[in-house]
């Protein structure tokens, strides 16, 4: 309606349409795609050009509603998550708590549907009038609900899409910090950027199908064929970052990290290896990317920056490393019996021939020594199993280090959920308990600052970035705070000696967190490139792979971890 009444010249009327739908979506608690909301996103820019001296508010209002957007993948993601926790929760009061709020939730989104159809007939004030009743009592139980389900089940807003005003992400931001939001939508892009107090907003002409491209091109451009690896795609990459941050390069002098909300097809692409300037792909090692300027760290959605960023330094684990790994591949016959052959053909030899990591083992070896732990601090070979994971009492442990396999629904067929593979058990019978998914992983109990995952692939789509963020909300469910995680499959060798490096800059507390951490090892390879490391490392299929998501942090361990 409000696309409509934009359409006709009457903004005032589009903006109060385009209000009271936003505002119906916010106390449902559901989200919106960006074809449905986008045409709302225009409707406030142009009132905020037709009334400067409200634009800040109404771009505070356009940011808001922009955090609504999400696609088919999430929604679906969110939707499972939220019912498996309403049937299985561990604790009965959560999963109680939980269906209360969905059950109301349900109620209301009935009565206005009864409203809107009401509304429609004539002479039916009397209706309209018991049905408003009816909202205003069910709008109360939904409150009440809301903030019982809060108090089961207090990171349960990490799963679902939830909003927050622009004012509480600044207030959380670090002097040097900003915050860039990107919705892309069926018409062209919306850019929000966050930084000293104040919200910049930039239209980008790039649609999601175009940006969907420009991804598909770039990440082509850094996956090894036959003959190696091509050419990197300079080009594309110097238009996403015309199309990203190109509008704020000067408000980006002053930042030094940069937290990134992105949207579509950019969930699957590290920004690291977007150049800043003129560069060229004959001199990798020279061009200016991104890294160079600013820290970077990724979030679902601004809501989970606000969450996780008032959670940093709250962390009660004592001990500073868990690690697990150097996986046993499953058998054939076991693989097929959790993925029927006559429905995924190739599902069960594609699960079943997954290689060992061997440098992953070594990844794991390092990590222990640089944080002192012992063979109690680790699952490994035949031990490393889901229900061993599951066992383990893991949330006196501030970093969680998956040396192993990781698998999205984009990477298999007939995968249902993401899953890191560890072990079968002795004697199953199945894969089944070789897969630890999104569903287990909401059932763990952790107090982590970081999870690593160091052997994860997004498939270089959308739907793999939104599953890859599904993963890393369910880790934030159960008590992590970010996630360090590889977009493609990256040379095992490369992968281990950049974890390794990571994690020792991030216990010596020299880089300062997670993402800071991560960066410095970036840099330290990129400048390494034919000083010491063989010259193609310059290439961003090395080194750009790994991203921190969640909140990177300007802190190192704490505690005895330190």
């Amino acid at each position: 309606r409000g696309a409509a009444l934009a359409q006709s010249g009457d903004t005032q009327a589009a903006l109060s349409a385009c209000r009271d739908g936003i505002a119906l979506l916010r106390k449902l608690r559901l989200g919106g795609t960006a074809g449905l909301i986008g045409p709302c996103l225009d409707v406030y820019a142009k009132a905020a050009t037709d009334d400067p001296a409200r634009a800040g508010t109404l771009h505070g209002e356009m940011f808001e509603a922009a955090e609504l957007t999400q696609g088919s993948v999430t929604t679906q993601e969110i939707a499972q998550a939220a019912a498996r926790l309403a049937s299985s929760a561990s604790d009965p009061k959560v999963a109680t708590a939980i269906r209360a709020q969905q059950d109301a939730q349900h109620r209301l989104a009935d009565l206005y549907q009864q409203r809107d159809q009401a509304a429609h007939t004539a002479n039916n004030g009397a209706a309209l009038a018991r049905l408003d009743k009816d909202i205003a009592a069910a709008t109360a139980r939904l409150q009440q609900a809301g903030l019982a389900e809060q108090a089961a089940a207090p990171n349960y807003g990490q799963l679902v899409q939830q909003v927050v005003p622009a004012t509480e992400v600044l207030k959380l931001l670090r002097p040097d910090e900003a915050f860039l939001g990107i919705t892309t939508t069926p018409r062209h892009s919306w850019l929000f950027f966050l930084h000293a107090g104040r919200v910049d907003v930039a239209q980008a002409n790039e649609t999601e199908l175009g940006m969907a491209r420009l991804v598909k091109q770039v990440r082509a451009s850094i996956e090894p064929g036959t003959n190696g690896l091509p050419a990197f795609d300079m080009a594309d990459a110097a238009t996403i970052y015309a199309d990203t941050l190109g509008p704020f390069a000067a408000q980006m002098a002053g930042v030094h990290d940069l937290v990134v909300a992105p949207s579509g097809a950019l969930l699957a692409l590290p920004f690291a290896l977007l150049p800043t300037g003129p560069a060229s792909a004959t001199d990798l090692a020279h061009a200016p990317w991104l890294i160079r300027q600013t820290t970077l760290a990724y979030v679902p959605a601004a809501a989970n920056f606000v969450s996780l960023r008032r959670a940093e330094g709250t962390s009660a684990a004592k001990q500073p490393w868990f690690g697990f790994g150097d996986f046993r591949p499953v058998s054939l016959a076991q693989a097929q019996a959790t993925y029927s052959p006559a429905a995924c053909p190739q599902a069960a030899a594609e699960f079943a021939g997954l290689p060992q990591l061997p440098y992953a083992k070594l990844e794991l070896q390092a990590a222990s020594a640089i944080f002192g732990a012992g063979p109690q601090d680790e699952l490994l070979g035949a031990g490393f199993t889901v229900p061993d994971v599951e066992k383990a009492d893991l949330k006196n442990f501030q970093i969680l280090h998956f040396a192993t396999h990781a698998l999205l629904p984009t990477d298999l067929p007939c995968q249902a959920e993401p899953a890191i593979v560890t072990s079968a058990p002795a004697g199953a019978a199945s894969a089944d308990q070789a897969q630890l998914t999104t569903s287990d992983v909401m059932g763990l109990k952790l107090d982590a600052n970081l999870v690593v995952l160091s052997a994860c692939n997004t498939g270089g789509g959308e739907e793999g970035g939104e599953a890859l963020s599904g993963l890393a909300r369910s880790f934030f469910f159960a008590g992590a705070r970010a996630m360090l995680v590889t977009q493609w499959s990256v040379n095992d060798q490369v992968s281990a000696y950049l974890v390794a490096d990571t994690l020792s800059r991030l216990h010596a507390a020299s880089a300062g967190g997670a993402a800071g951490s991560l960066r410095a090892a970036q840099l330290a390879l990129i400048s390494g490139a034919g000083k010491g490391f063989p010259a193609q490392i310059a290439d961003p299929f090395y080194w750009a792979a790994f991203t921190v998501i969640g909140d990177g942090g300007a802190e190192a361990l704490s505690g005895s971890g330190k």
